[in-house]
């Protein structure tokens, strides 16, 4: 018997300017913005690719790419023409490709310099990716920028005056070359291409899934020979430490060369409602990772996603289970076709398929690896491969394989490599276990890290504070009390809820002279007569009479501490320790006064899918220098 398989399909849908690749920071070169201050930009005419044998090729090995790589050898030094602008030179270049549909950049030795900015951008239709800085760069010194639509790109790369830097090589240059032509229909691959049947993640069927919709991303796989989609998810491990863990499947690469750092990792792509919308959301994503392990009999894949580029972003990470028990019902996050966040559910119990598949790529896999599930609601296409199979308890059990040669909604039959089966291996490279299990605990199963980011709770001069308790309650029911440890990092409790309001509250119980001399009281003293400024948090922790003002009140107290007349700073002064967000507005710097409600160390939040836990900055009561102990 069979079986249709999911294989990478070597294809990728245009880029439109709404969309963000790795982190960018906007802006709008001056090539469209102001062309005539710079040189006219050279242009490099490259030759075309040969689109009849690519085609051909495709049709024997079924790899629908659209897109091919050209080698190239381009460097600011020997190509482009640079402008001096004041403090600030330009260089720019223009490339142009026979007949290309759209091309994508690949740079290597990139290292940008602090100030320098990298633009990308079409001439004809004004589409933009960029700026990328310093800040966009992950831990390889490979990068890719996304697709320009069209056979011309413009690179305009701005740097200070006085920096000579080589900033990059670009070694490769990608030309579609499929016939049709726009962002939707391109190889029917990308942005509103999957088919119609399938819910989206906001609809009523992903109610439940608000969670796992932020461990799930749609991967943009990079081989030697082309680029295309598949899907993958986050998973927790027993040490519960955020690393990037992202399960997929085997056959993403299988047969082709992969460039594991320059794979591309989309979250949030996604429609913020059940209807379709218009034009394709943006997104975040995640450059670059490492090959962990990966089985071709179980079809899985682990990868360790670099987290330079991951800064700020509230990703989830999936638990999962490695029992033997089929599901009785399951959800399916996934890109069918590189769309949008999808949502797939099988309603009825799976099985373990107890016979070998004969997959169209020609592999077999053996019995008893895979589960076998029957969706109600939605279906399995290209792009979807290698997304997770989550149980009734929200855990992870599989990935997915493939879809039996029935693919139609509502009836599809998908095969799932057995996270049961993948556990175990002959070595580390072809197992899970010493990825999802670095304690080495043997356990069967865990839950999801919590949904929150672990906020970090510092002084204002970066010095993460421990021992702060953090109660978490919820629609004013105690959850529970965590305490931040050396890092200054809250735990947040698995068992939180996710929805209702979230109220915060803080206490570090500490000597209320930690810190506090009468050195103190020399700088506050200073800052009253205005010969010195203190720092805004350093003023609101000797502000400990709570007025709003610094003034010879606050010094009193202080004394009186000190002097241990008092053993606080009165009944309605500050606690030994006072804590703010680290987003608090703070528009006048002498004048850092925060609402009331601010100064009672506890907070409200909204729990749900976009609730973003801000950083903390803790302050010591009387402290004005920062000398007191946060250990």
């Amino acid at each position: 018997m069979k079986f249709q398989h999911n294989l990478l399909l070597l294809a990728m849908a245009l880029c439109g300017p709404l969309l963000m690749a790795q982190p960018s920071f906007g802006g709008t070169p001056l090539g469209l913005s102001a062309p005539a201050k710079l040189l006219t930009a050279p242009q490099l005419s490259l030759k075309g690719v040969d689109t009849d044998a690519l085609l051909a090729e495709d049709a024997r090995n079924q790899m629908n790419r659209f897109a091919a790589p050209l080698a190239v050898d381009i460097d600011v030094e020997t190509h482009g023409n640079w402008t001096l602008i004041g403090d600030q030179q330009i260089w720019q270049l223009r490339i142009s490709v026979e007949a290309a549909k759209g091309l994508l950049v690949f740079y290597e030795d990139f290292d940008l310099p602090a100030g320098s900015q990298l633009f990308v951008y079409s001439p004809t239709t004004g589409q933009v990716l960029g700026a990328y800085t310093r800040e966009s760069q992950s831990r390889s010194d490979h990068f890719m920028t996304g697709i320009i639509q069209g056979n011309e790109v413009v690179l305009e790369y701005h740097t200070p005056a006085d920096n000579f830097k080589r900033p990059f090589h670009i070694w490769r240059i990608d030309a579609v070359y499929t016939s049709e032509g726009t962002e939707k229909d391109l190889l029917n691959f990308g942005f509103g291409a999957s088919d119609p049947c399938h819910d989206n993640v906001a609809c009523p069927t992903g109610n439940a899934w608000t969670l796992e919709r932020n461990a799930a991303a749609r991967i943009i796989v990079v081989v030697a020979e082309g680029s295309g989609y598949c899907t993958g998810t986050l998973l927790n491990n027993t040490a519960e430490d955020g690393r990037l863990l992202l399960l997929s499947a085997f056959h993403c690469m299988d047969g082709y060369t992969p460039l594991y750092d320059l794979w591309r990792f989309d979250f949030y792509f996604a429609s913020p409602s059940c209807t379709n919308p218009a034009t394709a959301p943006s997104f975040r994503s995640i450059l670059g990772s490492s090959l962990l392990a990966g089985r071709r009999a179980v079809d899985f894949l682990l990868l360790d996603v670099y987290p330079e580029t991951a800064q700020d972003m509230e990703l989830h990470f999936a638990g999962w289970d490695r029992r033997t028990t089929p599901p009785i019902t399951a959800a399916l996050l996934h890109h069918p076709l590189g769309d949008i966040q999808k949502i797939s559910i099988s309603s009825t119990p799976s099985s373990i398929f107890t016979s070998p598949i004969v997959w169209n790529n020609e592999v077999t896999t053996p019995a008893n690896h895979h589960f076998r599930v029957t969706y109600s609601d939605g279906l399995i296409e290209v792009g979807s491969s290698g997304a997770a199979l989550f149980d009734q308890n929200h855990r992870v059990v599989a990935q997915l394989h493939g879809a039996s040669a029935v693919n139609t909604c509502n009836q599809t039959v998908g095969y799932f490599g057995r996270l049961a089966v993948a556990w175990d291996g002959t070595s580390a490279n072809q197992r899970l276990k010493d990825w999802l299990d670095p304690l080495g605990t043997d356990t069967m199963g865990i839950d999801a890290l919590a949904q929150m980011r672990s906020a970090l709770v510092a002084t204002d001069d970066g010095e993460p504070v421990a021992q702060v308790a953090v109660s978490f309650f919820v629609n004013d029911i105690l959850i529970a009390t965590t305490q931040t440890g050396t890092d200054g990092r809250i735990p947040v409790p698995a068992n939180l809820p996710a929805t209702g309001t979230l109220r915060l509250a803080f206490e570090r119980a500490d000597s209320y002279t930690n810190g506090v001399t009468t050195a103190d009281l020399v700088r506050i003293q200073k800052h009253v007569l205005t010969t010195d400024t203190l720092a805004p948090f350093k003023i609101l922790a000797c502000d400990v009479n709570k007025s709003n003002s610094l003034t010879t009140l606050d010094m009193i107290r202080i004394r009186k501490l000190i002097l241990t007349i008092d053993p606080d700073f009165g009944a309605d002064g500050t606690p030994s320790w006072q804590f703010f967000p680290a987003d608090m507005p703070i528009t006048d710097p002498v004048r850092p006064w925060p609402p009331a409600s601010s100064r009672n160390n506890a907070f409200t939040f909204t729990l749900g899918p976009a609730l973003r836990l801000p950083d903390f900055v803790a302050v010591k009561s009387g402290d004005a220098n920062g000398s007191a102990s946060t250990d």
